[in-house]
């Protein structure tokens, strides 16, 4: 058996933590926005699916740096279903006392995206990426997907649940697409299922506003952060 002295561990230690040192979790200088959408159903399609609500919050480490939560005032009221507007708290009335024209939600959720360093969300690859797109086109807007610098800890949820480690030929746009596509039998990560298994506190009840959903994925993010390598 090869033995390692002690000067010899110390130095493969410190290898070893150089080498691990490009991961996300140990990254307190790149600024992360994560965002979220209430909308009216869950098409992906503008002609019958736009968003009435959109939050997002700046992060850099543990500091929030700058958090938005706004109400998408439209020209044209949106049509909600009664079982939609239940389950996503949308009240019509709030919205045109405290909404905005679209243009200036778009112009600010735009600026944040194109600054960040990343961009975060829960099942932002498989809905909210298309509903922002959506939202582009409407206002005569080009797509952009920033692939390059989307997380998506839904994907990173499932990962973990399904054991896909990520590896070094994957993109990370590859990774999560891969993880995405995989078919797995009720995987338990939605927010809530990870919230709680995780034992975070938070105010589950008023979960599906935007910003409240937004707050919740960020104490969820700092807890995969240290199960994925990334």
């Amino acid at each position: 058996m090869l033995k390692v002295g002690k000067r010899q561990k110390t130095k493969l230690k410190a290898t070893l933590f150089d080498m691990d040192e490009h991961l996300l979790r140990f990254d307190k200088k790149s600024k992360i926005v994560f965002y979220d959408t209430e909308t009216q159903n869950l098409c992906l399609n503008e002609c019958s699916n736009l968003p009435w609500q959109v939050g997002y919050v700046v992060i850099q480490g543990d500091k929030i740096l700058e958090q938005e939560n706004m109400f998408v005032k439209w020209p044209t009221p949106l049509k909600v279903s009664e079982a939609a507007a239940r389950i996503t708290h949308y009240d019509e009335n709030i919205v045109q006392k405290n909404g905005i024209p679209p243009i200036e939600v778009f112009n600010k959720i735009d600026k944040v995206f194109k600054d960040a360093d990343y961009i975060m969300g829960h099942n932002i690859l498989g809905f909210d990426t298309y509903v922002i797109n959506s939202f582009r086109r409407t206002l005569g807007k080009p797509t952009a997907f920033f692939l390059d610098k989307t997380i998506d800890t839904f994907a990173l949820a499932k990962a973990i649940r399904l054991g896909i480690i990520k590896r070094p030929e994957y993109g990370l746009a590859d990774f999560q697409y891969k993880v995405l596509s995989k078919k797995a039998a009720k995987t338990k990560c939605s927010l809530t299922d990870l919230g709680k298994e995780h034992q975070i506190e938070h105010d589950y009840a008023n979960l599906h506003d935007a910003l409240c959903d937004i707050e919740l994925n960020i104490k969820v993010w700092h807890k995969l952060k240290w199960m994925v390598e990334i």
